[in-house]
């Protein structure tokens, strides 16, 4: 599919069930498959109830789109993906994949494991990661950044998984801290600097 009609809203790619399993949507993976342009993906991760939905529908230069939550509890739910045409002169002819992930750290969800999972998932499937904050990086983000290091130094002599580092880790990673002007490193990062 080339992305002369973006799609007009996101749609869910993986489903985060109460039970907390999680699902791959068969409509976003049709979707997926009818993209033949190169693609950027871009997926943001971090604490809940910090914007991430937000600063995903300003990176799409659009008003609405993912799903703004307006209370204290958690709102996006498993990982949620928009296709665009990429913005950037430069990345002409490139599709730009948005992932917008559940946040992290909701007490209610009970045990971390669920959360590890979609951090692993927004990880595994970036090509750029934005990992958003409140504030300055805490020792949460650290242990959550953490799972980065896996890839980072294999082909380096390190032990590890034969897998090379570039199918493991995102090109790019970008933190972000909500209420900070975000715009000069990421867009640069999107764009390709």
């Amino acid at each position: 599919i080339a992305m002369e009609i973006p799609m007009p809203a996101p749609i869910c790619l993986i489903e985060n069930s109460p039970a907390g399993e999680l699902r791959v949507q068969q409509e976003a993976l049709r979707v997926l498959a009818e993209i033949s342009q190169p693609v950027v993906v871009v997926a943001i991760a971090g604490l809940y109830r910090t914007g991430k939905s937000y600063l995903m529908n300003r990176l799409a230069s659009k008003r609405t789109g993912f799903s703004l939550g307006s209370t204290i509890q958690s709102h996006t739910k498993g990982i949620w993906m928009w296709c665009l045409p990429h913005p950037h002169p430069r990345r002409a002819g490139h599709t730009l994949v948005l992932l917008d992930t559940e946040g992290l750290g909701d007490v209610e969800k009970g045990d971390g494991k669920n959360d590890t999972w979609i951090f692993a998932l927004a990880v595994l499937l970036s090509s750029i990661l934005v990992y958003n904050s409140m504030g300055t990086m805490n020792q949460l983000a650290m242990d959550q950044l953490q799972y980065l290091g896996l890839g980072l130094g294999l082909g380096a002599g390190e032990k590890g998984p034969t897998v090379p580092s570039k199918f493991i880790t995102p090109s790019k990673i970008v933190t972000h801290g909500a209420g900070c002007a975000p715009w000069p490193p990421l867009v640069a990062a999107l764009h390709g600097g």
